[in-house]
C-alpha cells in the first residue's frame, strides 16, 4: 500500500474505533435505570466486547510488522521456504512436479498428442524424497483406426529434490 492509502486506513479505523467507544460508553447513560436489578445485562456485555475489540483493532494496526517475507530465510541464490528437500510447497509441491512431469514424458518421448494424469494413487515420503504413484491416459489424437489411438497405464515417479523427476511407465505401448 502506498504511503497516503496507509495513512487514510489507519485514521479510518482509529475514527471508527473512537466512535464505538464514546457510543459504548454513551449506551449505559442511555439505560433505563428503573427496570436495573444491579446485575450484569446484555447491553453491558456487548458494549465491553465493542470496547475490547476496538482495542485489538489498534493494537493489530500499529504493531509494525509490515512485510510478512521478512520472516524467510535467503540463501544463497534462493529463497528458502524452510522445506529441507527443496520440494517448494512439500508433498502437493512433489506431486504437482510429478504430475507435470509423467504428462510432458509422455507427450515428448511416446509420441502421443495428449497425456492426462488421471490418478495419483500412492504418495509416500522416503528418506531422500518422495515416490509418487498414479495412472495416466494418452491418445494420439487421430481416432478412427489410425495411428494407436488411446492408451491408459500406471507411471510411477521418483523425486529427491536435486534434479528432474525420474518417471517409469507401465501398460503404455512405446513408454517405459
Amino acid at each position: 500500500m502506498t504511503t497516503t492509502t496507509t495513512r487514510l486506513a489507519r485514521t479510518t479505523l482509529g475514527t471508527l474505533a473512537a466512535g464505538a467507544l464514546a457510543v459504548a460508553s454513551a449506551t449505559p447513560a442511555l439505560a433505563d435505570d428503573r427496570r436495573d436489578r444491579d446485575g450484569i445485562g446484555a447491553g453491558e456485555i456487548i458494549a465491553g466486547a465493542v470496547v475490547i475489540g476496538g482495542i485489538a483493532a489498534l493494537a493489530g494496526a500499529f504493531d509494525g510488522d509490515r512485510d510478512r517475507w521478512d520472516r524467510r530465510d535467503y540463501r544463497g541464490d534462493r529463497w528458502d521456504r524452510g522445506d529441507r528437500w527443496g520440494f517448494g510447497g512439500g508433498a502437493r509441491g512433489a506431486v504437482e512436479r510429478c504430475v507435470r512431469a509423467a504428462e510432458n514424458q509422455a507427450r515428448r518421448f511416446g509420441g502421443y498428442r495428449f497425456a492426462d494424469v488421471i490418478d495419483v494413487r500412492d504418495v509416500d515420503r522416503r528418506r531422500f524424497g518422495f515416490r509418487i504413484q498414479g495412472r495416466i491416459e494418452v491418445a494420439d489424437g487421430r481416432w478412427g483406426g489410425r495411428g494407436r489411438g488411446y492408451d491408459r497405464g500406471r507411471f510411477t515417479c521418483r523425486l529427491d529434490g536435486r534434479g528432474a523427476p525420474l518417471i517409469d511407465f507401465d501398460g503404455i505401448r512405446g513408454l517405459r
